[in-house]
């Protein structure tokens, strides 16, 4: 039978009664494992692509996706982000088995860009389960649709939960988690493989957004790779690709979407300063960019600009942000250094590329401040190291048999980097972790350098080192380092 824990973390706030809980309130929390076994016939594995020995066969399969995304190695620049040139992975179905549930049919496919690339050993990809999808109103413990990571660019493999709960505790609107022990079969070819240590991640939809905003409606985006929300004009045909519409867009919301754009562009300072208040919340936008800023997290609106979701509220017309894919928070983005030189990176200037919206909320003489009292709200009330660092140590209680179980790799990364049992220079530390698969086919995304540096210095020293730093800046006596979202800017 499938083995799950639960404390009462990951339900603070809620009431005793389990008829009010959210729904999924049993599924997700900072220290709930999971046991997931999936099946997933021959057929059904070789439609989504398979493992790293099918993607050859296939004739590259996922080829187009990933050279349309990161560029071919010669430079290029990102463009679509999603599988095949722009269409979704392909779907399958599978069977499903986990706290004495069984289900047949759910639907599974592969997600994400460099964590499908860089899969350990080709076979720890990353899933999207909808349980909903081919069976209407099926769901898992409340839950219709969730993802599984794989922690591929977390050495701790802890660092998505420990920061989405950070945003929690902000009160800003983000998914929760748990994290899983994956097993997979697919008949005649994999028989009980255990993947590994996952992070299942909530899906943000029309139930999200129903339970943080009481609706279902409203149009959500998930915009990629724009520094700031970019002006395109007044057609919104040149914004669909960008921004990316999740469902139908009504003339109305398109409309608001380009003015809120153009008024990010051209506003005089002070318009800017009386009317953004009319296209945002200015406390929740600060908070939002303070705490990614905190953790260093450059994979998202502050740097690469994009793993966010953007909500316009169809009740007050103004936008909210929504984080998303938070594995490479705590310094943890692979081509921005080392993860010791991102614990010092500026939150006064927290952008690493030009970002139009951040530089002008920074620069308004009442937003400006504003900004920097959220970062002192979040050094103060949320980064606190002692705090964190005793979120580490559940978390690890819970994780680390799963995590030493995974591969001898897994087991001194976390040591390294969790237990602090082994030195951080000891072993192997070479990054990334490329599978054979990536070798072969050349694998080199965009802004990628020959050689990533990782110093797998220890998430709680890290911790407490960012803390100092940012404490530091704030008070005038050090000077953050410019962020950078890639090595080579």
């Amino acid at each position: 039978m499938a083995v799950w824990l639960i404390v009462c973390h990951g339900l603070l706030g809620l009431s005793g009664n389990a008829a009010e809980m959210p729904r999924g309130s049993a599924l997700f929390g900072l220290t709930n494992l999971w046991t997931l076994r999936l099946t997933i016939s021959p057929e059904a594995w070789k439609q989504m692509g398979g493992h790293s020995g099918e993607r050859a066969q296939t004739g590259g399969l996922f080829g187009g996706a990933i050279d349309s995304f990161f560029g071919n190695g010669n430079g290029g620049r990102p463009g679509q982000s999603r599988a095949h040139g722009g269409a979704e992975y392909p779907w399958a179905t599978c069977t499903f088995e986990s706290g004495g549930q069984k289900f047949t049919n759910v639907a599974i496919r592969f997600k994400g860009n460099s964590s499908f690339v860089r899969a350990p050993n080709g076979l720890k990809r990353p899933f999207r389960l909808d349980f909903n999808r081919d069976a209407p109103g099926r769901s898992f413990q409340g839950v219709e649709e969730f993802c599984l990571n794989n922690n591929v660019n977390d050495a701790t493999q802890m660092h998505e939960a420990l920061a989405y709960d950070l945003f929690h505790r902000a009160g800003i609107a983000a998914p929760r988690t748990a994290f899983a022990s994956v097993i997979l079969t697919v008949p005649g070819q994999i028989e009980r493989q255990s993947l590994g240590l996952y992070t299942l991640v909530e899906s943000v939809n029309r139930d999200f957004l129903k339970q943080h905003f009481d609706t279902k409606k409203g149009l959500l985006l998930k915009p990629e790779m724009m520094q700031g929300l970019d002006y395109f004009g007044d057609s919104w045909s040149g914004y669909a690709g960008r921004y990316g519409p999740k469902g139908d867009v009504n003339p109305a919301d398109a409309k608001r979407i380009m003015e809120f754009a153009r008024f990010i562009q051209e506003a005089d300072p002070q318009e800017f300063g009386e009317r953004l208040k009319e296209y945002l919340d200015p406390a929740a936008f600060t908070r939002f960019v303070a705490l990614n800023a905190v953790l260093a997290n450059i994979d998202s609106f502050i740097g690469n600009g994009h793993n966010y979701y953007l909500f316009l509220d169809p009740k007050s017309h103004r936008a909210q942000f929504i984080p998303w894919d938070l594995n490479e928070a705590f310094g943890a983005h692979p081509v921005s250094g080392p993860s010791r030189d991102q614990m010092t990176f500026s939150v006064l200037r927290p952008q690493a590329d030009p970002n139009r919206l951040i530089e002008r909320v920074i620069a308004d003489p009442q937003f400006g401040p504003a900004y920097r009292a959220q970062c002192a709200w979040v050094l103060t009330n949320l980064f606190e190291p002692k705090r964190l660092q005793a979120d580490i140590d559940r978390v690890a209680s819970v994780t680390r048999r799963v995590v030493f179980a995974e591969s001898k790799r897994a087991k001194a990364d976390f040591e390294r980097t969790v237990l602090g049992t082994i030195p951080p220079t000891s072993g192997d530390v070479s990054q990334p972790r490329h599978d054979r698969e990536i070798g072969r086919d050349s694998y080199h995304p965009w802004g990628f350098p020959d050689a990533v540096e990782v110093d797998n210095i220890p998430l709680k020293d890290w911790i407490a080192g960012r803390y100092q730093n940012v404490r530091g800046q704030l008070d005038g006596q050090v000077r953050g380092k410019r962020a950078r979202a890639r090595l080579s800017n």
